[in-house]
């Protein structure tokens, strides 16, 4: 008997096996066909048939996906005479994935223009060859989408992306189509990469004014997803014009993006567009971009990689990652709409070359902020300059900042938008359900925004019934640098709630003997004698926390004998109620500034291993005696490698200038 040859065998096994797994068979070649690399390979190849072609390219549609935007734009070009809906929905994946280049869409736009011109009386294909023309910018030969009944799905998704002012039920008339063709066109133009083309187009959206707005305003207010990267250009320079234009019907469509997770660009245009149109409803908004600790864009203004876990950046593209200087944006707009301590942020939190190692851009932006807010400020602040040099600068900018300098328009506290604002956020310090992190950045914002928050903060105290709203606003209330304070905070020292008393008590500390008096405003019959009489009154509280904040209180102003005898009277050896840590720390410092004595017991805290008691002896003692709070950082565990000792003589110097005064 005849045997087959041993590779003729083996391929009838295998013929045998895929006969009976014809599934297993067909799904390797299905995977192999759903890989949108392999799908665009076959979509390009020009040995491809037409219906090879479009089957590759109905696979990447199916997926939405885009391997490169610009290949996969040449196949929906490509595919436009075949099959316009199948191209369309590509070239539309396409654009979404990346702002094209200009060439790119003018290709597309010839192909459909030639198969719109040979559709004939087929009303279908000619609607989704308009729709094509619209995505490629040809919005003049676009008029007539929707027309049909039933619009195709393509028309519909095409007008929703590119020409979301017409997005609403019923097709738009020839005439609405004229009037936003030109804008749009405008648009298209300020989107361009060429700044001069870019700024004709931006030029011609300022001066349409009126009709441009419904195109811009729609562009620029955030969908219910995200923008598509290839639509971000364009929002934002929809929101540069807008700015521009100074209309405040923006304002509304532009506090949103205040809050965009998805591009910084978005933030920083609405944050300068919102500075220009000066519009008091983004006071609070803005703070907010301020003190919103979880930003994810914040990390790209240094130079220093912050880690992995911090940015989705690779360390080795770090140097050329996109910066947007959002911060220094808000400061820059909150100074325009009033809020003077907006230099005083940019001064500390980034021009001091010790706040770390950022960027030009961000301390060019942050010095020509506070140069046109203040035309008299110092001027030797050199961004590139070398780390002595822009030392020295921040140190002649603080010099004149305590000076005291006002803006030429504050913010209005009796503006009835500001006023409704302010005390919605007043409400929200202590308010019932209020997220800690809410929490926190109502009470930055409220010291931030300064005086101007004194009158809501008050009104909100006079009718809470709310005990721990009662005591963070008495705390708030002594950040306000705001003497018309004093007298409602000497009032709450004798409120029935300890905290409110201990809170009140500690907030005064602000007005008693200010480090900087320049800085305050408003005025007080209240004396600084009287406010000592009363915390030495508290010495007496039946509760422990009024107790410890006067005393604590007591340390901040000038030596007083007084004082020293009161706290004679109240030591634990007497008083068994103030045998506790709070009381013997805060009165160690009281007697140094008032006695001048226990120089050693202090400094030997801050080499304890106690992490709570070293920050809270620093506190007290940088205060008291006015020392830089650079001096010294309480954190490290002493003994700990690089860790810096408050240095003795620099103590002794400022405690000998304290008892001067």
């Amino acid at each position: 008997m005849n045997r087959p040859p041993k590779a003729t065998l083996r391929y009838a096994v295998v013929a045998l096996l895929l006969s009976a797994c014809p599934v297993a068979h067909r799904g390797a070649h299905a995977e192999d066909a759903a890989d949108p690399v392999v799908a665009l390979r076959t979509a390009e190849r020009a040995s491809a048939s037409t219906e090879e072609r479009l089957e590759a390219a109905r696979t990447l549609v199916r997926g939405g996906a885009c391997p490169d935007a610009e290949r996969v734009l040449r196949v929906a070009t490509a595919l436009v005479g075949a099959d316009p809906a199948t191209a369309g929905t590509l070239a539309r994946i396409a654009l979404d994935a990346a702002y094209p280049r200009k060439e790119s869409r003018d290709r597309l736009a010839l192909a459909a223009e030639g198969a719109l011109a040979a559709a004939g009386a087929d009303a279908v294909r000619a609607q989704d060859l308009r729709a094509i023309l619209l995505l490629a910018g040809r919005r003049d030969l676009a008029t007539g989408l929707l027309d049909r009944e039933p619009p195709t799905a393509l028309a519909v998704e095409v007008v929703r992306r590119d020409a979301p002012w017409h997005a609403g039920d019923g097709a738009p008339t020839a005439a609405a189509w004229a009037a936003a063709n030109a804008a749009a066109a405008a648009l298209d133009r300020a989107t361009e990469d060429d700044p001069t083309v870019a700024a004709a187009g931006l030029d011609a959206l300022v001066t349409m004014r009126e009709s441009a707005l419904p195109l811009l305003l729609a562009t620029a207010r955030p969908g219910p997803s995200p923008t598509p990267p290839g639509l971000v250009p364009r929002r934002v320079r929809a929101i540069v014009a807008l700015g521009a234009i100074g209309d405040a019907r923006a304002t509304e469509a532009l506090l949103p993006c205040l809050d965009d997770r998805q591009d910084g660009w978005v933030r920083l245009a609405a944050t300068e567009a919102l500075g220009t149109l000066r519009d008091p409803r983004a006071v609070v908004p803005l703070c907010r971009v301020l003190f919103y600790l979880g930003d994810r864009h914040r990390p790209h203004d240094g130079w220093e990689y912050p880690g992995a876990g911090n940015t989705d950046v690779p360390e080795d593209a770090w140097a050329d990652v996109a910066y947007y200087t959002i911060d220094e944006a808000a400061c820059d707009a909150l100074l325009r709409l009033g809020v003077r301590t907006s230099a005083e942020w940019l001064l500390e939190q980034r021009l001091d070359p010790r706040t770390g190692r950022w960027r030009i851009r961000v301390l060019q932006d942050a010095v020509d902020a506070i140069r046109r807010a203040f035309p008299d400020a110092p001027t030797g602040y050199e961004p590139d300059a070398g780390y002595p040099e822009r030392q020295a600068a921040t140190d002649a900018l603080r010099t004149w900042w305590r000076k005291g300098p006002r803006l030429r328009t504050p913010l209005a506290e009796d503006d009835p938008v500001v006023a409704a604002s302010l005390r919605e956020l007043a409400g929200r310090i202590g308010g019932a359900k209020v997220p800690v992190i809410d929490l926190q950045i109502a009470k930055a914002s409220a010291a931030f925004l300064g005086p101007p928050m004194t009158p809501a903060v008050l009104a909100v105290l006079a009718t809470s019934t709310r005990k721990v709203q009662r005591a963070e606003l008495a705390l708030v209330l002594g950040t306000l640098r705001d003497r018309r304070a004093v007298a409602p905070l000497l009032a709450l020292t004798s409120d029935p709630v300890p905290a409110v008393r201990a809170n009140a008590a500690e907030a005064l500390v602000a007005y008693a003997d200010p480090e900087v008096p320049t800085l305050l405003e408003g005025t007080t019959d209240v004396t600084e004698d009287a406010i000592v009489a009363r915390w030495l009154a508290l010495l007496d509280d039946p509760e422990p926390a009024p107790r410890v904040a006067a005393v604590k209180a007591l340390a901040s102003v000038r030596p007083r004998a007084a004082v020293v005898a009161a706290l004679d009277a109240h030591r634990p050896e007497a008083h068994r109620e103030n045998d506790f840590g709070d009381w013997r720390l805060a009165d160690a410092v009281a007697r140094l500034v008032h006695a001048g004595t226990g120089l050693d017991a202090v400094l030997a805290v801050l080499d304890e291993p106690d992490l709570f008691r070293r920050r809270f002896v620093w506190e007290l003692l940088r205060g008291a005696l006015r020392l830089d709070p650079r001096a010294f950082d309480p954190t490290p565990t002493p003994g700990a490698l690089g860790r810096r000792p408050l240095d003795r003589t620099t103590v002794e110097a400022a405690l000998a200038a304290r008892r001067r005064t």
